[in-house]
């Protein structure tokens, strides 16, 4: 090794285990992506929303929420459930 090299051997293996497993969670730890800013979004959507149901009767906005949520609940589980590559394959016999 190296004067230039100073990580462990062990760490460099789990390093790219990891990379080969999951190369989004490997380049945000090692810093390479910054984590997207999803949580302004949404409060810049929700505070609209929250302000313009207030103005509304009770039994209506609580009916537009449900309705809202029911619309958007397939929505969020397609973002965030297991993608194409994620986990392990089924096998076929």
């Amino acid at each position: 090794m190296g004067h230039g090299d100073d990580t462990d051997p062990v760490l460099r293996v789990l390093g790219a285990e990891l990379e080969r497993d999951d190369p989004r969670l490997a380049a945000l730890l090692s810093g390479e992506r910054k984590p997207r800013a999803r949580s302004r979004i949404w409060l810049l959507l929700g505070v609209p929303v929250l302000a313009g149901l207030l103005l509304l009767p009770v039994t209506t906005a609580v009916g537009i929420v449900v309705v809202l949520l029911v619309v958007a609940s397939p929505l969020v589980g397609c973002l965030i459930g297991p993608g194409p590559d994620d986990g392990v394959a089924p096998r076929h016999s």
